[in-house]
C-alpha cells in the first residue's frame, strides 16, 4: 500500500526553534565528553582535524607573517569553482592553499631511507565532472593541475608543534589510474602524495619561498 505524501512545513515556529537548538548540543556535554566522542570515532576524528589543521595554519602560519593579508576562508560545501581551503594576499599576488592531513594507518618507519613515511590524501571528498584542458570530461574525485597553488600538510605527528611541509600543485604526481586515458592521466592529480620527516627535498617547511611570480593570481 503506497503512504500519501504528508506535507512538511519547515517555516513552522516550533520546526524553526527545534532546529535552532542543534547547535546547543555541543555547549550542552562537557569538554570531556566532546574529546571523549571524537577520539572514540576514527571518521569523526579524521573530519575533526581536518578543520583544526586550517584554523591552526591561518594562527601559526598566516597571521605571524607581517606581509601575508586578505586572508579569506571558503565553503567546503561549495567546491564547484574553487578546490582550495584558504587564499591569502602577499606581494600583489593571490595564492591559493588546500589543507590535507597524514592518513594515520600509513606512517611507517623506512629502514632504506632511516626515516618515517606517510601518505597523504590528496583528492576531493566529491565526485563531479571535470573539464580537462584537453576539451575532455571525467568523473573523478582527483584534482587536476591547477585546482589550487599549494598544498600543505601538518607535521604535527611528527613534531608536536604546528609546523607545515608545502608543495606546489604542479609539482604533485600525476595519477597512474587507468581508470583515465593515457592523454587525460597528464591533467589529473594522484589521489595520494608521499611525504617523509624529515622531509625530502620535494617539499619545503618555507611557504613563501613558493610564493613567486610563476605562482597565484594577480591582485
Amino acid at each position: 500500500m503506497r503512504l500519501a505524501r504528508v506535507k512538511k512545513n519547515k517555516d513552522h515556529e516550533l520546526a524553526i526553534a527545534a532546529r535552532a537548538r542543534v547547535p546547543l548540543i555541543i555547549d550542552s556535554i562537557s569538554p570531556e565528553d566532546l574529546v571523549s566522542a571524537i577520539k572514540r570515532a576514527p571518521s569523526l576524528r579524521g573530519m575533526i582535524l581536518g578543520y583544526i589543521a586550517e584554523e591552526m595554519f591561518e594562527k601559526h602560519v598566516l597571521v605571524p607573517i607581517e606581509h601575508i593579508n586578505e586572508v579569506r576562508k571558503f565553503d567546503d560545501h561549495d567546491r564547484t569553482s574553487n578546490k582550495a581551503d584558504c587564499d591569502f594576499a602577499f606581494n600583489g599576488r593571490r595564492f591559493s592553499v588546500q589543507l590535507k592531513s597524514i592518513q594515520t594507518n600509513s606512517v611507517a618507519w623506512r629502514d632504506d631511507l632511516q626515516c618515517l613515511t606517510a601518505d597523504v590524501q590528496n583528492d576531493g571528498s566529491d565526485r563531479r565532472d571535470v573539464k580537462l584542458p584537453n576539451g575532455h570530461t571525467v568523473n573523478t574525485t582527483n584534482y587536476k593541475i591547477g585546482d589550487y597553488d599549494i598544498l600543505a600538510v601538518p607535521l604535527f605527528p611528527f613534531t608536536q608543534t604546528w609546523d607545515f611541509a608545502y608543495k606546489r600543485n604542479r609539482d604533485c604526481r600525476l595519477t597512474y589510474s587507468e581508470k583515465y586515458s593515457e592523454e587525460d592521466r597528464q591533467y589529473l592529480l594522484a589521489t595520494t602524495e608521499q611525504l617523509t620527516f624529515p622531509i625530502n627535498d620535494s617539499w619545503t617547511t618555507d611557504l613563501l619561498s613558493l610564493c613567486d611570480h610563476t605562482l597565484g593570481k594577480v591582485i
